[in-house]
């Protein structure tokens, strides 16, 4: 007689039927995106998660792998969607093919939810609910790792994302963003283990996982891994609002460039000690432009002001994304991490025949060598990335523990009227959190903010709006333990899981 998912076999007995678990997967997966910025529906994920969990209970391989395959659809088709628009409206790829590639980009993501769910339903061995739960959480987080390393990395939309602001984000420090992934899929399945498990020391068993983790969301939130330094800094973000349609016109430049010097200048107060203008904020080479803003880099050097500002950096052949301090000793920072298709063409062989296709400007870039070190302004360590460099939390460790303060330019204008704009800051309120410093954002369009070391918002320029915020910032020192291990610990774990989970499977291969 079959009870609570189990039948008189002890075999686990499917949820639903498979039509009705196909369509429950894949609205499962449509409702995730919505638990990240800027609905934070933050209970979506765990429900989410709990609900292909038992939907591929008791189901073949190859049925969990169709649900996980569903689940991505949905997961990635609601959650990229704006990939479509950067592609036809911004970066002027046809319809079609704009429309193509991103049905093809989503496809790719699909594969890691399916291949999830298909190992899970080869590994995971009945009525072993304790090393199902933690295989289920090493493999989702497997996927995540593996999705931050192919083809340039799309660390977009991870798990523990929805979690920022939520308690288990007081663990950022610690695990970072996928360890929080990880440790939120334990503790949701655990409880929902306590609530269905009959016998009552298997219900005190799977408390355990939830009492453990609450305890270190307790601890780590008492804990101050970073400190403050005495004195502030003070900063100006600056943020013109040019659409992204017009940012490359050359009868554009000189407007743009009066617009960002009339926000850097106008009622500029005495307690500001660096202005940051956003990412490619000057769209041509800094040498092309330097005479023309000498004169108000004059004045603001006189008073002891400096000014960051994304422009492009030529140095002889190649071109590189970078920032500059257009003022004193003129620092550089060159992005390392350029964005394929944006900044760069990949397998250029096969693809240069759809150039024709699609123009995006910038989009044959070098990649910025050496060490990645903080610029010196103000008296203060800045460690600089650009646009999509902050969602790469492992990459923005060597930053510290030399960075008190990190800056973030970005032009977000490529994502258009969408979530994503607000899903990037979320990343950069963890990144906050993981790093244990206060990050300051400016983007051109929005959404520009100064966030604390503890991810809070202290000043926020919104999307679609052109303006100036003036902000204090306290710089920190010290290092988080993120900081120190960055993502290994996840992964070896979850690899140990995974391989005890093959042995195990081989195991009782052999004894039937």
């Amino acid at each position: 007689m079959a009870r609570r998912g189990i039948d008189s076999q002890g075999q686990p007995v499917p949820l639903c039927n498979l039509p009705v678990a196909l369509m429950v997967s894949l609205l499962a997966g449509m409702a995730l995106p919505f638990a990240f910025a800027p609905t934070d529906w933050t209970l979506l994920a765990p429900v989410s998660i709990l609900v292909l969990y038992a939907l591929i209970h008791g189901r073949s391989a190859r049925q969990s792998g169709w649900l996980g395959w569903l689940f991505g659809v949905g997961y990635f088709g609601i959650g990229v969607h704006w990939v479509y628009h950067s592609l036809h409206i911004f970066g002027g790829a046809a319809a079609f093919f704009a429309g193509l590639l991103t049905v093809v980009f989503v496809l790719v993501m699909t594969l890691f939810t399916a291949a999830t769910a298909y190992l899970f339903a080869r590994l995971s061995t009945p009525r072993a609910w304790l090393g199902n739960v933690w295989l289920f959480a090493a493999l989702w987080s497997l996927a995540e790792l593996l999705r931050n390393a192919v083809m340039g990395g799309f660390p977009w939309l991870l798990l523990g994302y929805a979690q920022t602001m939520e308690p288990l984000g007081a663990l950022a420090p610690v695990v970072g963003v996928y360890g929080i992934g990880f440790l939120m899929i334990v503790m949701t399945l655990s409880a929902a283990h306590v609530v269905l498990l009959r016998r009552r020391g298997s219900r005190l068993l799977a408390a355990v996982p939830v009492a453990l983790i609450a305890a270190a969301i307790w601890g780590s939130s008492q804990i101050a891994f970073t400190q403050p330094k005495p004195e502030t800094l003070g900063v100006r973000l600056a943020q013109a609002n040019i659409q992204q349609e017009m940012k490359f016109s050359r009868e554009r430049l000189v407007r743009s460039l009066d617009e960002y010097l009339a926000l850097t200048e106008t009622d500029l107060p005495e307690t500001i000690d660096l202005v940051i203008w956003p990412e490619t904020a000057i769209p041509t080479g800094f040498n092309q432009v330097e005479h023309y803003i000498a004169p108000v880099i004059r004045r603001l050097d006189a008073r002891g002001i400096d000014v960051l500002a994304g422009g492009f950096d030529r140095d002889g052949e190649e071109t590189y994304n970078a920032v500059r301090q257009l003022g004193g000793e003129k620092q550089m920072y060159r992005k390392r991490h350029i964005v394929p298709f944006g900044e760069y063409l990949p397998l250029r062989g096969l693809l240069e025949v759809f150039s024709a296709f699609i123009v995006v400007p910038g989009s044959d870039l070098s990649r910025g060598r050496g060490p990645h070190v903080p610029l010196q302004i103000a008296g203060e360590g800045i460690g600089v990335s650009i646009c999509y460099e902050d969602v790469f939390g492992e990459e923005m460790r060597p930053l510290l523990p030399a960075s008190s303060v990190l800056v973030n330019v970005s032009n977000d204008a490529w994502f258009g009227d969408s979530a994503a704009p607000h899903q990037h800051e979320q990343k950069a309120r963890m990144r906050a959190r993981e790093m244990g410093r206060p990050m300051v954002r400016v983007t051109n369009t929005g959404v520009s903010s100064a966030i604390q070391y503890d991810g809070q918002v202290i000043g926020r320029i919104e999307h679609g709006v052109m303006g100036v915020l003036d902000v204090e910032i306290r710089p920190r020192t010290g290092t988080t333990p993120y900081v120190i291990v960055g993502n290994m610990p996840v992964l070896v774990l979850s690899l140990m899981l995974l391989a005890l989970s093959v042995w195990r499977r081989r195991g009782a291969s052999t004894l039937a």
